[in-house]
């Protein structure tokens, strides 16, 4: 079994038998700032905005990398407390976490975790193309992982999901919000047998 926050690990791929479907979705919606608070520390001196945001996006098919099974997945996805901590405010390099609720069509609710890194720019140069640079505000790049807990469809029932994300947001130094835009890519990842 998947560790606890469900994403597959090592001994899930070795020990299990699996079929993988191809998970591809545009994300729109919004980042909303509900909280925020500065801790500073003396050893070592540092001083960390934290952050709690809600974020709320819609989901739709990219075709053509989108799977069929993956199709009633479209729908929204819901992080009601994504934390995060900046390295001293919010247009500063972060570290955001939080519990999501995933519902799609054909009565799919998916529960799970998403975590990564803000305000940096992974996808740059010299080994990818220059669209952006190491200090990139306004980005969260990480990975979400969960477990289908309801579908009217019975073979998706406990199937896991595991996808990368890139979410674009409008940055500010209180820890920024307003539209969110981004990509996912993953998999739908369901046991099977014979």
């Amino acid at each position: 079994m998947p560790a606890q926050n469900n994403c597959p690990d090592d001994i899930f791929i070795l020990q299990n038998k699996f079929c993988l479907s191809e998970i591809s979705k545009n994300l729109k919606g919004k980042l909303a700032l509900r909280d925020k608070r500065i801790q500073k520390c003396e050893t070592p001196k540092c001083e960390t905005l934290i952050t709690v945001h809600e974020l709320i996006v819609k989901l739709t098919a990219q075709r053509p990398c989108d799977s069929a099974l993956a199709k009633p997945l479209s729908g929204t996805l819901t992080v009601t407390r994504l934390a995060t901590g900046f390295n001293k405010n919010g247009k500063g390099r972060g570290l955001h976490a939080g519990s999501f609720v995933w519902t799609g069509s054909a009565g799919i609710r998916i529960e799970g975790k998403i975590s990564g890194i803000t305000n940096a720019g992974t996808h740059r140069g010299p080994v990818f193309k220059e669209c952006q640079v190491c200090h990139e505000t306004g980005v969260m790049d990480g990975q979400l992982c969960g477990k289908i807990v309801q579908a009217e469809d019975a073979k998706l029932l406990n199937c896991q999901v595991t996808a990368a994300y890139l979410i674009k947001f409008d940055p500010s130094e209180s820890g920024g919000e307003g539209v969110a835009l981004g990509t996912l890519e993953g998999f739908l990842i369901c046991r099977c047998t014979g």
